[in-house]
């Protein structure tokens, strides 16, 4: 079966039908930048990256952000619904609350890539993880996510090993 991916245009036109506020559109665009770049230092090593998924999944991740319950399972729920399971999977697998049960760690390179991104983007600059973990902590009244930052800096290493993006 071929996988069904909607093109970065129809992931823009998605959010726009869905009302998502622009600052989180800026978030996902520059997720989606970051994304991009993950999946070039990967390419340089020969690791293939199925780049129209991650742009997908980059754009769509937050899609629900702003509903009551968990936004990444909504979200994943609802782009499936539009016929994308692939890509809602990915989006299941970017938060934290969930990141320490099976089904929800990001295992392909394309769910690390999304994860690791997520977390590198505060609103829509790129940060280091401790910036965006100490943003978390403070937006989201979260206080021990000592094991979180863990695990986000070695899926980074596990992405770009020693190169600095």
């Amino acid at each position: 079966m071929v996988m069904k991916i909607p093109t970065k245009e129809e992931c823009l036109k998605i959010l726009k039908d869905n009302k998502v506020p622009d600052n989180i559109i800026a978030h996902t665009k520059k997720v989606c930048e970051f994304s991009l770049k993950v999946c070039g230092v990967l390419e340089e090593r020969g690791i293939k990256v199925n780049k129209n998924l991650v742009t997908a999944a980059a754009l769509l991740h937050d899609i629900k952000k702003l509903k009551p319950g968990d936004h990444e399972i909504e979200g994943a729920e609802y782009v499936e619904s539009l016929g994308y399971p692939e890509v809602g999977v990915l989006i299941k697998k970017h938060g934290l609350k969930y990141s320490f049960n099976d089904e929800f760690i990001p295992k392909t390179w394309e769910e690390k890539i999304i994860f690791y991104s997520d977390k590198r983007v505060k609103n829509d600059k790129i940060v280091t993880v401790d910036e965006r973990f100490e943003y978390i902590k403070q937006t989201y009244k979260r206080e021990d996510v000592e094991k979180e930052i863990r695990f986000t800096k070695e899926i980074g290493k596990e992405l770009l090993g020693n190169k600095m993006l």
